[in-house]
């Protein structure tokens, strides 16, 4: 187990638990929040024993995003703070993105400004019936940080995501589920088992085609179609030479079940 300042992670068979630890204060982003993001994904990227990854948090809050009480302390201050936090954790997202190990997130409360798009960057996004999605940004008179403008325009739509954000919408898990941003609705109690289960079967897959995919989903963003059909014929070449895939094609044959290695 890692204990940063405001997280946990916990491994355990290929399943990486990251828990947001500051309940008291709403689980913000700040400083110290952005800093842990960056080590976090140095620590996870790296590992080869992180075949999925499950997001969640403690107290109330999944997240209350930005912390306003240090945005308010010093007017002059706050446009070197938004470039120091935000040179933490935007390569942090870039790198979670871009690693081999899916992420699942429960979200389990409210959760606003850019937390939201922590939660929306994941694979698979769980909430509880009840939580509300909060776009905060336009209400402060900022925009969007965090990757939100990515991650809310990949699973709402450009026109959609927009409107969120212009209108600083709050929509409940179903509202948010009816407009791509939530994958999943559950009951509050069975919420953290559902996820879990998912983060488990995406822990005993073939990691190494999970972070394919994920790649060549991301570069179709902006790649041309030449490029993009490309990268996913080198990507599938390279595939093919790994044991997973030989495992795979040799367990459909047999008609049995793969057991996937991450290799």
């Amino acid at each position: 187990m890692t204990v940063y300042n405001t997280l946990r992670l916990e491994i355990d068979d290929g399943l990486a638990r990251v828990t947001l630890t500051e309940p008291a204060r709403g689980n913000p982003i700040d400083g110290p929040f952005c800093a842990d993001m960056r080590a976090l994904a140095v620590e996870l990227s790296h590992r080869q024993d992180v075949r999925a990854v499950l997001l969640t948090a403690e107290g109330r809050f999944f997240s209350v995003g930005g912390d306003i009480r240090s945005f308010v302390k010093d007017r002059a201050a706050l446009p070197g703070i938004v470039k120091d936090w935000t040179s933490d954790l935007h390569p942090a997202i870039a790198r979670l993105q871009r690693m081999n190990a899916p992420v699942v997130c429960a979200v389990h409360g409210d959760v606003a400004g850019g937390s939201v798009s922590l939660a929306a960057f994941s694979d698979v996004l769980f909430a509880a019936e009840g939580v509300k999605f909060n776009a905060a940004f336009s209400m402060i008179g900022f925009c969007a940080d965090s990757g939100t403008t990515l991650s809310l325009s990949a699973r709402m739509g450009p026109a959609r995501a927009k409107r969120f954000l212009l209108l600083s919408e709050t929509l409940t898990a179903s509202e948010a589920q009816a407009a791509g941003l939530v994958d999943f609705v559950t009951a509050p109690d069975t919420l953290m088992a559902e996820a879990e289960a998912c983060a488990r079967r995406l822990a005993s897959g073939p990691t190494l085609a999970y972070g394919a995919i994920r790649r060549t989903i991301l570069s179709a963003r902006t790649n041309g179609m030449e490029t993009q059909l490309e990268d996913e014929a080198q990507a599938l070449a390279r595939l093919a030479a790994t044991d997973d895939a030989w495992e795979g094609l040799t367990a459909f044959a047999s008609r049995r079940k793969p057991a996937f290695l991450g290799r």
